[in-house]
């Protein structure tokens, strides 16, 4: 569970439609290698990113440091309490799959 200031009302969130997806490193995918990486992210403010460090790994260091490096410069709505704009730790699940991107619907 990712540290919350009670104070906080409204949780920081990553600004999806801004930000670009983590590289899915060339090696990794060589490998097969897949997993989630589940990263506890500091978000100041104006809705950039003061910490980031790993809740979970993925298991495999090449997808987490891509996950650290690519979520390191993103942007976020920041946390709110009330109509003023906080610093706020968000937890972030980076995810690396290998299937295609038709295979995964039902």
């Amino acid at each position: 569970r990712s540290p919350v200031d009670p104070a906080v009302q409204e949780e920081a969130r990553p600004d999806y439609d801004r930000n670009p997806a983590p590289e899915y490193p060339a090696r990794a995918k060589q490998l097969g290698f897949e997993g989630t990486v589940l990263l506890n992210v500091k978000v100041n403010p104006a809705g950039g990113v003061d910490d980031v460090k790993i809740a979970a790994s993925s298991g495999y260091s090449l997808l987490d440091q891509s996950a650290l490096r690519s979520v390191k410069a993103w942007l976020f709505k920041p946390g709110r309490r009330g109509d003023q704009p906080v610093a706020a730790w968000v937890q972030v699940p980076v995810r690396y799959t290998l299937a295609p991107p038709d295979s995964r619907r039902p």
